[in-house]
């Protein structure tokens, strides 16, 4: 029986305890945190390491090495940043992980070391005793281990193999927020002593540094019921209702961000004002105010545009449809369109019909239009219905009567057309019966829709795309390109990214959807197909997957990902290198590179990369098996970085999924700017488009054919080179004895001049007419509307 005594000293300690609980506790372990060049921080046990690859080769020479790389050890995984190349500044020591729990185990005294984890069978959840069973495939069949928690922080846990025959030496980490509050509260009751304040305190202390507080206000009005000394620590409630209350206002500011202010809006209405303070009370008073702010703006500019109008007289037919789309579409997603507009509206000594002109223009071809000519914007109108249709028709004779008619057009100069482009929604609508009947912003294509028509992948490729809650396709939605293993349903992947649906929502409940994010999942294999095969098959699958939905969903070209998981992760850094010009960045979990990837490290500048495993991943040690790709991509002008479990295997590590988005969301992680000097390399049909270049049929010493691989009898890549010089020249090298070259005025060239293309002895000179037909075949077919070519050169001619 527990005493009821409760001292001075006690009541002293118990304070200490919660107060540090809440402003820091005691620290036990010295970390360190770095800054990258991103703004990601980093915190754990710093060290400088030569290599990545742990191969007895080359560990041989590492005494001698600069030691270019950092790891940062956390406790549960390690990970590897080049140094000069992605740290901003020196390290800061931080308050690190607090005094670990510890639980006794049935631990084997010694036993066989597991070096290789196979897949996971089965998993099943921890026990009173914080014990599980956990089955692996191995070559003489599934194993079954039984591991126990041993220590337990707030940052993981540390799951160890208990006693068995045989037994086995594994210490895995996983984090602690993979595991259930319910789950540790199930272990505490069994394993702590509930008599003894101190621990109770301590469990109390766990949850509030893990950041589950309403599990730590469940334990600590436990504490409370069962210590009636602890009377006065009710008031200690409040402050665990203000963090929950933070955590909860940092998710609606996070889906108004994300374009969901309606969800926002939802969260904040029904915010539990009177149990918190005057200070949140207040924050979500100006959260609800400027959200009301930006729908009253909307509606002010509207009526403000209509009463201009009005004060032109006779209305202009193509002025009164775009009105009618502004009043429409208007929304804090769009009201950067109008500024030009908002600026002007209330001037005296701007005429109403160069003020219309302003907003109008402006709507259709963004801020900073400048277009001031009311005749030229309504005939603007035309030109953009016109370019839309073209886009959107795949009728050839059509195609080429929109071309003649543009001609006749005032304002169809290739200047406004390719504002105008990079303006307008999604030029395709989604073929009938493709929407999900019970998921809202779902849909399924061509086999995956139940389609048994023969078409071409262009047509109807196969994939699943998920659209996120409140979907405005006047809004810009940064984009996941999610590539399951090849005998995988694309559904699977794109449920681990954008999550379950949740009737009671109304949506998907996932990551991507809390940070507004479109996915894209396609089937890119053989349904027997088990291993990437680095073919252009595949790569057609998944592009022409991305291009179908471009014009279909308001994706931004300068923010997409490709990403995937085990071979969908090959495939996807396969493709990310072999066409570096399309991506934010990659991210892979689990995969295992060769062939080609070995080859496209110099492509990897250009590309930001996350790339998630474990150290137990087999066969053979990961460091060892895939180090020396992984040291070639650890270098000073990349921006990688490696992210290692400690004692986890080939698992999907959802745990992974918050740092994933941080280092999504980093503002740089978007498409690079077109290079006016580039340098890359190729060996592979299909793999000729970079940048601004577009290489012909490839030289047969270069042309490698990955089915073949093992049987080539040399293995080399292409060498590109492309410099936008002086003089209005352009000059490269490939490959190649064929070119195709792509232009536009922003890669360094001037279009309204000759431009000299030096790419043999003899100079080839290039003058653009300004027709339009190739700006729109180019966003027709790639339908990259932020970066359409305006001219393509032949070289030679």
């Amino acid at each position: 029986m527990r005493t009821q005594t409760f001292s001075a000293k006690a009541r002293i300690a118990i304070g200490a305890i919660l107060c540090a609980a809440m402003v820091g506790a005691v620290r036990v372990r010295a970390d360190q945190r770095v800054i990258l060049k991103s703004g990601l921080a980093l915190e754990g046990f710093l060290v400088d390491v030569a290599s990545l690859n742990e191969s007895g080769f080359s560990a041989g020479g590492a005494q001698s090495q600069s030691r270019p790389i950092l790891l940062v050890d956390d406790g549960l995984r390690r990970v590897y940043v080049h140094r000069r190349g992605m740290v901003a500044g020196e390290p800061q020591d931080v308050r690190g992980v607090e005094r670990t729990i510890e639980f006794k185990q049935l631990s084997p005294v010694s036993g066989d070391p597991i070096q290789a984890i196979g897949d996971i069978l089965s998993v099943s959840e921890f026990n009173e005793y914080a014990r599980r069973r956990i089955a692996i495939r191995s070559h003489d069949g599934p194993v079954e281990i039984v591991q126990g928690i041993t220590e337990l922080n707030a940052r993981y846990a540390k799951i160890e193999a208990l006693k068995s025959k045989p037994a086995y030496d594994w210490d895995m980490r996983v984090s602690t927020r993979s595991i259930r509050p319910e789950t540790f509260q199930k272990i505490f009751r069994q394993r702590i002593d509930q008599n003894d304040l101190d621990a109770r305190l301590m469990v109390v202390r766990f949850f509030m540094e893990s950041e589950r507080y309403r599990a730590a206000e469940e334990e600590l009005t436990r504490a409370i019921r069962d210590f009636p000394e602890l009377e006065d620590m009710k008031s200690q409630l409040s402050a665990l209702l203000v963090f929950q209350g933070e955590r909860l206002l940092d998710e609606a500011e996070r889906r108004a961000d994300a374009g969901q202010p309606q969800f926002a809006r939802q969260i904040f209405s029904g915010f539990p004002m009177e149990s918190v303070g005057r200070t949140m009370r207040e924050r979500v008073k100006i959260a609800i105010e400027e959200i009301d702010a930006t729908d009253q703006q909307a509606s002010d500019l509207i009526q403000s545009l209509r009463y201009d109008i009005e004060q032109l007289g006779e209305p202009d037919p193509a002025i009164e449809r775009i009105y009618k789309e502004i009043e429409q579409g208007l929304s804090g997603a769009t009201l950067a369109r109008l500024s030009d507009y908002v600026r002007l509206k209330d001037s005296k000594t701007t005429p109403t019909e160069n003020r219309v002109a302003l907003a109008i223009a402006g709507w259709m071809m963004g801020p900073g239009s400048g277009e001031t000519n009311l005749v030229v914007v309504s005939s603007l109108v035309t030109v953009r219905d016109l370019v839309a249709e073209y886009l959107g028709s795949a009728n050839l004779v059509r195609r080429q009567e929109i071309l003649e008619q543009l001609k006749g057009i005032e304002g169809a100069q290739i200047e406004y057309v390719a504002k105008l482009i990079e303006y307008l929604g999604p030029v395709k609508p989604w073929p009938e019966g493709a929407a999900d009947e019970t998921i809202d912003g779902m849909y399924r294509l061509g086999s995956l829709a139940g389609e048994t028509e023969t078409r071409t992948i262009e047509e109807h490729p196969d994939y699943i795309i998920q659209l996120p809650p409140e979907y405005d396709p006047l809004r810009e939605y940064p984009c996941l390109l999610v590539l399951p293993p090849p005998n995988a349903h694309p559904e699977l992947e794109l449920t681990w990214w954008a999550g379950d649906f949740n009737p009671a929502m109304g949506s998907r409940t996932g990551h991507a959807m809390r940070n507004g994010y479109i996915v894209v999942s396609p089937r890119w294999g053989r349904p027997t197909q088990r291993l990437y095969e680095y073919t252009p098959r595949e790569h057609d699958n998944v592009l022409s997957s991305l291009r179908h939905a471009m014009r279909r969903a308001s994706i931004d070209a300068d923010r997409v990902f490709i990403t995937g998981h085990g071979e969908g992760a090959t495939a996807a850094w396969d493709i990310a290198l072999s066409h570096p010009d399309l991506w934010a960045g990659l991210v892979c979990v689990n995969a295992e590179p060769s062939k080609t990837i070995g080859h496209y490290h110099d492509n990897a500048r250009h590309v930001p990369m996350y790339l998630v495993m474990g150290n137990a991943s087999g066969p053979g040690a990961p460091l060892v098996r895939l180090g020396a790709i992984l040291d070639r991509h650890m270098h000073v002008r990349n921006d990688v970085t490696v992210v290692m479990y400690r004692g986890r295997g080939r698992e999907d590590f959802y745990e992974e999924t918050p740092e994933l988005f941080k280092w999504l969301n980093v503002p740089t992680h978007v498409r690079k700017p077109i290079p006016r000097d580039f340098e890359a390399v190729t060996m592979r049909q299909g793999d000729q488009f970079f940048w601004w270049l577009e290489l012909g049929p490839l030289k047969p010493l270069v042309d490698t054919n990955p089915i073949l691989w093992d049987q080539e009898e040399r293995i080399r890549a292409g060498e590109i080179s492309g410099r936008i010089g002086g003089n209005n020249s352009v000059s490269f090298n490939g490959p190649s004895d064929t070119y195709e070259l792509w232009l536009r005025p922003d890669i360094g060239l001037d279009l309204s001049k000759p431009v000299v293309i030096r790419a043999r002895s003899t100079p080839q000179y290039f003058e653009f007419d300004g027709e339009l037909e190739t700006i729109l075949e180019d966003v027709r077919r790639r339908a990259d509307r932020k970066r359409p070519f305006w001219a393509s050169v032949r070289v030679p001619s």
